[in-house]
């Protein structure tokens, strides 16, 4: 009995740091205190089991977010796969619009091809020039409506942007570095140059007809 009392006396209580004579107090004061004791035991346990409790929710929580980090990046991956999938399709059918707009000018080309065919060339000659008259005016303005344009050229100041020079030659007509002839047509695409004019260029008057309106000059001046 002596010994217990003794350890008892060595321990502190948890929330006060004097130590207690056992010897000093009564019975009834001991189980008070030992009662204490029981109940801030009692007390730390109930609150271990709290701490153990949201221990645990804390976990099923991390592995719900786990799940959910799973499912995202899962739908992010079918999102950015589906997304892929759209841009192959525009880059495929980019022109789609612009095909079936054209496909009118396809049949009446047709059907111009199947008449001639059929008919006495000669006799209905003006009726095939006319038809096909149509047809390119309808085959331009399904170009013209998705921004195409042709580049000016003729009598243009020849620009290296929209026309493309194969040859410089001497003019009487043109001054120089303009444009006098348009070999093959240019176009804009909107705002750009798609393909440039191949042209002939001015490079002004040959020497002959310089000398000759020099002289010319001359004479005027001197009146």
């Amino acid at each position: 009995m002596e010994n217990n009392e003794k350890k008892i006396n060595e321990n502190k209580s948890p929330d006060n740091s004097r130590s207690i004579d056992l010897k000093k107090i009564q019975k009834p004061e001991l189980l008070q205190e030992i009662t204490s004791r029981d109940e801030q035991l009692k007390e730390m346990a109930d609150n271990l089991k709290k701490t153990e409790a949201e221990l645990n929710k804390i976990k099923e929580s991390e592995k719900l977010y786990k799940d959910q980090l799973i499912r995202m990046q899962a739908d992010f991956e079918n999102y950015k796969k589906r997304e892929e999938k759209k841009k192959q399709e525009i880059v495929e059918y980019a022109n789609q619009d612009l095909i079936c707009q054209l496909l009118s000018v396809v049949d009446n080309l047709e059907r111009a091809s199947t008449y001639a065919s059929n008919q006495d060339s000669e006799k209905h000659l003006e009726d095939i020039k006319e038809g096909l008259k149509g047809i390119l005016k309808d085959f331009r303005n399904t170009l013209e409506r998705e921004g195409l344009r042709p580049v000016k050229s003729i009598g243009e100041k020849f620009d290296p942007y929209c026309h493309d020079a194969i040859m410089h030659i001497e003019s009487d007509k043109y001054p120089e570095d303009t444009v006098t002839e348009e070999l093959v047509k240019g176009y804009y695409l909107k705002s750009k140059v798609i393909r440039p004019s191949v042209v002939k260029v001015s490079k002004g008057c040959g020497k002959k007809q310089q000398d000759a309106e020099d002289k010319t000059e001359n004479k005027e001046q001197g009146k």
